[in-house]
């Protein structure tokens, strides 16, 4: 079907008016986002993925680090107010950003116009800009939440701190105390048992309490070690370990594999007593809850760093449900380690095993 000059004419002009019509949107639109981003309690900023010079900033960057908006636009003005600790790792996730283009997340510090540490949450990701490609960037404020963070961490290790101050006086009570005592009373019965060798009934009865006397000493011992490793104190990570994987094996007839390699002597107190822990409760947990009688674990030092595995190949456990339950063994062993500044990963599945590997530094 041929088309008409005038049925032409009018499709242009549909088509010029159609295009009026979104430009004229869009110049609406413009303001209207703009007052959308002056609302945000955030930094909304873009940049060149090439050099990373700032091309837009919203206004809340000069409310929250003080910088007026024209410092912003100046060549490594990011780079150069990033805290040292934090600058590489921001600048990887930009170069990820503009390289793959996904959402990319992260918590770092800048340096205010004042000094101050402010902690922000970032999530960048690149945009195609005509020819070129654009960072588009949100920074929130968390500085209070950090600094909550960083309170209850405190407060946490002054409590586990307090803990074992309690577990080392408990523990020397009952060695110097009840464990003397019922010595003595194991020594008391068992001499009266010779004086009634004649009354065979009795001195049997005498030798039955001086054995079940003997038993709760050993008990009461055992008990002292868990509250206080006093191995641990004199004779170090390793031995105390080893000894842990011994007294376990012998005490529910466990088959406990301790392998270990570059362990550093000394270790700080804090970090030994933080993985001692960990390995005690979670080769309990093994024992206890695993359906088998045997488990594995590694202990290693690599670059500074110390490294606690303790695995099995028993029934596991959903690990998400299980720490949305809060279970004080789980929760106790998150807590303490990271109150010691490490880190903690729990890997398990039902009927797959359980994996429990921390990361501290020596």
């Amino acid at each position: 079907m041929l088309t008409t000059p005038m049925a032409s004419s009018t499709k242009v002009q549909e088509n010029r008016a159609s295009f009026l019509q979104q430009k004229s949107a869009a110049r609406q639109t413009q303001p209207h986002n703009q007052d959308l981003v002056r609302l945000l309690d955030a930094i909304v900023w873009s940049a060149d993925t090439a050099t990373l010079q700032v091309t837009y900033v919203s206004e809340r960057a000069q409310l929250i680090l003080g910088y007026p908006l024209s410092q912003w636009r100046q060549p490594d003005f990011q780079e150069t107010h990033l805290h040292p600790e934090d600058r590489l790792k921001v600048l990887a996730c930009y170069r990820d950003a503009s390289r793959d283009g996904e959402n990319h997340r992260l918590d770092y510090r800048m340096t205010a116009a004042d000094g101050r540490e402010v902690w922000f949450h970032g999530c960048v990701h690149a945009i195609n800009v005509g020819a070129r490609k654009e960072l588009i960037g949100v920074m929130v404020d968390i500085t209070d939440r950090k600094a909550a963070e960083a309170c209850l961490i405190e407060m946490t290790g002054r409590l586990i701190r307090a803990q074992e101050e309690e577990r080392s006086r408990i523990a020397r009570e009952l060695h110097d105390d009840f464990n003397q005592r019922l010595a003595l009373l194991a020594i008391g019965l068992q001499r009266l048992g010779h004086t009634l060798e004649s009354e065979s009934g009795v001195a049997a009865q005498v030798s039955d309490l001086y054995h079940m006397t003997q038993e709760i000493a050993s008990d009461v011992h055992r008990l002292s070690h868990r509250l206080h490793p006093a191995k641990l104190q004199h004779l170090g990570l390793v031995p105390a370990i080893k000894g842990l994987c011994r007294e376990l094996s012998e005490l529910y007839g466990a088959q406990i594999t301790f392998v270990h390699r570059n362990v550093p002597n000394p270790i700080s107190q804090e970090s030994a007593l933080c993985l001692f822990r960990v390995a005690q409760e979670a080769l309990s947990n093994t024992i206890k809850h695993s359906g088998v009688k045997n488990g594995t674990l590694e202990l290693f030092a690599d670059g500074g760093v110390l490294h606690l595995c303790v695995s099995d190949s028993g029934a596991g456990f959903d690990a998400q449900a299980v720490s949305l339950k809060g279970r004080l063994g789980l929760t106790s062993m998150q807590e303490r380690v990271r109150a010691a500044g490490g880190t903690i990963s729990v890997e398990s599945r039902p009927s797959t095993g359980t994996r429990i590997s921390v990361h501290l530094a020596a």
